[in-house]
């Protein structure tokens, strides 16, 4: 277990081995939960996709695709 501290701002810094592991970076966005038990969670959101399925299809060679009568966008 890492134990951290918090600065006089109410900063506190994800230890470097853990950035490293799981790809956080400058601008990396997190959730903060509190269980019912008063446990702290930091949950890292996703990002929004940049393109929907079938515009990621699209890049794949060799597939073809019937004309697009819908959209619909990315699910968040």
């Amino acid at each position: 277990m890492t134990i951290i501290r918090m600065s006089e701002k109410g900063q506190v810094v994800v230890p470097k081995s853990i950035r490293d592991e799981h790809g956080f970076g400058n601008g990396s966005a997190f959730a903060v939960l509190e269980t019912r038990t008063g446990a702290i969670v930091f949950r890292p959101v996703k990002k929004a996709p940049k393109m929907d399925l079938v515009d990621h299809l699209l890049q794949l060679k060799g597939l073809v695709i019937p004309e697009r009568k819908h959209f619909c966008p990315p699910r968040t």
